[in-house]
């Protein structure tokens, strides 16, 4: 669907009686945790860069899940960390799916957990994910200062900007997309900067300073109407 036709999402989260994201269940062993979402192009923007960039960006996506509960398939996923790398033809921040993918695992996993965790990836990506596209390296997430960063290695890597105030339809930007994450509450934060690169995929990707970047929280039984520019007041990152 094309930015330029649809009502963009901003708008409709301030019309009034509008609903915060459907509520998820109260269970414990559903998995919950963090996230941080990185596309390649802009989700917060005036028109005339989301409409210039719809058909020509956004190719690329990095999703990392960290878990803080939760299990699957009967796996304790508390304190795992997996990470999704996604390139498609069409732009993933829009409605476009993957058609190559690779996946990131931390190492020591059991059996059991390896299963869990690519079982979690395949379930999120259109993309075939076989060995070849399976990868183990030592996965870092961190918050800290109202800031994320990311790395597996040195190949992978990113820095959220320090969150600045903005106001709404300033200049005309407006939120055009949200996370494909399945998220309870998100951001959109300007990124500081990044380097993803990734032979499977013939990829080297670098950005910095544009607002690609959902940061925000999944699996949680209360939601919350996402947020633009740092953390709204209802979500704890």
């Amino acid at each position: 669907m094309s930015p330029s036709k649809i009502l963009p999402l901003l708008l409709l989260s301030l019309l009034p009686g509008l609903p915060a994201w459907p509520a998820l269940p109260d269970n414990t062993n559903v998995p919950r945790g963090r996230f941080a979402e990185l596309h390649s192009c802009e989700v917060f923007a005036g028109p005339c860069v989301v409409n210039s960039e719809v058909n020509q960006a956004g190719n690329y996506a990095l999703r990392v899940w960290q878990f803080e509960q939760g299990s699957l398939n009967g796996v304790p996923l508390r304190g795992l960390t997996v990470a999704l790398l996604e390139k498609s033809d069409a732009n993933l921040a829009d409605s476009g799916s993957a058609s190559d993918a690779v996946a990131y695992l931390p190492p020591g996993l059991s059996p059991a957990q390896r299963s869990a965790l690519l079982s979690w990836t395949r379930q999120r990506t259109a993309a075939k994910l076989d060995d070849a596209h399976v990868k183990i390296a030592p996965l870092q997430m961190e918050f800290a200062a109202q800031q994320v960063r990311f790395s597996a290695g040195t190949d992978m890597t990113f820095v959220g900007g320090i969150p600045e105030a903005c106001t709404v339809g300033g200049c005309g930007e407006m939120l055009w997309y949200q996370p494909r994450v399945a998220s309870s509450s998100f951001v959109v934060d300007q990124l500081g900067q990044s380097r993803i690169v990734e032979p499977l995929l013939s990829l080297r990707w670098i950005d910095h300073g544009r607002r690609t970047l959902f940061v925000g929280r999944f699996g949680d039984p209360e939601v919350t109407i996402p947020g633009v520019c740092g953390a709204p007041k209802t979500a704890s990152l």
